[in-house]
């Protein structure tokens, strides 16, 4: 679980992601800032030009300016509302690398549960097959003593051949597993991965008490996809209230400059000195992007219900995976117990069986049955813990712990 949340690529990018819209977000309220330039210019005018009365004359002239200027030029109502968007968004997208992190994690720990399944699995049947070629020297030494049916050996023989045949068959999957689960984690494809233990024990991790209905309501407060939903709707609420209220609120426009301004007629540089310049002014935009700008609200209301909707749909589908998850716990936890009572019935037939061979070596097939009865009754076990394991990280991540 370690490994998947650190080197998953898919994790990174939602990171990423997050990063960039985060970025977006504090750009946003950086907008508030005015601009500031420093420079210098010079300017020349030669010819025909026209003063303030309409008079005129021509006219050489030049001047030159040098000094910092500083501008602003604001929409604060845009900008405001702007900036609380896109704070909401960069929430939104924090929780959806949250939800890309459990999603990988989830699915690197049902990887590992299969694959140790797969090695319990294993486990099994060799244990089975050490039993059945200790059974065939017994069989072939009393073949050979003439008190059993050479029949009797090949059935055992017949045997111990399927289960090699089992064996190999789940050491391909053991390696299919692996493989699977190296992907998930971003290690080297060839990576021969292999469980701590081949045993399988269940795995508990919520309370039984909890009913569905507590359950379906922590996941909506805890699942990050709720969380970002709300972002999501959040953002689009304020989009909303910028399309119906920024264009009430003035646009600002203003500056202030100093520094030095020089010049004069034809080639004269002289007349250097200090300057200073200042400008305010206050207005509204009219049409598209301003006031009376009726289908933007309509557009932002859509889409402020849209987010509604989606949310509804996230909720709904929340609620499918709680109950659905408690439902396999459950259901593995009840197989548990069914198969307990098979492991225990076979065990004691096997039993039977042996001690029938050991007053009469005429049961051979029926000591076989036993013994095979006894093994699927195992691995059926192994599955059904797998999947009731599997189950409570699937509830737990419903639940969004």
């Amino acid at each position: 679980m370690m490994l998947a949340g650190a080197n998953n690529d898919e994790i990174q990018l939602a990171k990423t992601k997050h990063t960039e819209v985060l970025a977006e977000s504090k750009l946003a309220w950086q907008r508030f800032w005015p601009s500031l330039t420093l420079g210098a210019g010079y300017r020349r005018t030669d010819g025909n030009v026209q003063d303030i009365a309409g008079a005129v004359f021509d006219v050489s002239k030049q001047q030159y300016t040098v000094g910092p200027n500083l501008m602003i030029d604001w929409s604060p109502g845009d900008m405001y509302y702007a900036a609380l968007a896109a704070k909401q968004r960069a929430l939104a997208a924090e929780q959806f690398a949250e939800k890309a992190r459990r999603d990988v994690v989830m699915q690197a720990t049902g990887r590992y549960y299969d694959l140790l399944a797969t090695e319990a699995s294993l486990a099994i049947i060799e244990d089975d097959l050490r039993l059945t070629q200790d059974y065939e020297k017994q069989i072939g030494g009393a073949v050979d003593a003439g008190t059993a049916f050479r029949a009797d050996l090949l059935r055992v023989k017949t045997q111990v051949s399927r289960e090699r045949l089992a064996i190999r068959q789940h050491q391909e999957k053991r390696d299919l597993a692996a493989a699977a689960l190296a992907e998930t984690l971003r290690l080297p494809a060839d990576s021969e991965l292999r469980p701590a233990k081949a045993d399988l024990v269940p795995v508990r991790l919520l309370d039984r008490k909890l009913g569905v209905a507590t359950l379906i309501s922590q996941a909506s407060q805890h699942r990050p996809e709720m969380k970002a939903a709300g972002a999501v709707n959040q953002a689009a609420v304020l989009e909303k209230d910028r399309a119906r209220v920024a264009p009430m609120i003035p646009n600002v426009q203003a500056g202030y400059g100093f520094g030095g301004l020089g010049g004069g007629y034809n080639a004269d540089f002289g007349n250097f000195d200090d300057t200073q310049n200042m400008y305010i002014g206050l207005g509204w935009k009219i049409g598209p992007g301003g006031l009376f700008d009726k289908q933007r609200q309509i557009i932002a209301g859509a889409q402020e219900e849209a987010t509604k909707l989606q949310a509804g749909q996230i909720k709904a589908a929340i609620g499918r995976e709680v109950v659905e998850a408690a439902a396999r716990a459950q259901s593995a936890h009840d197989q548990i117990s069914i198969n307990d009572e098979a492991v225990n019935a076979a065990q004691e037939m096997v039993k039977l069986a042996k001690e029938r061979q050991a007053s009469q070596l005429g049961v051979v097939l029926e000591y076989l049955l036993a013994r095979e009865e006894l093994t699927r009754a195992r691995q059926s076990r192994v599955q059904a813990v797998t999947s009731f394991n599997k189950a409570q990280h699937e509830l737990k991540r419903a639940v969004g712990k």
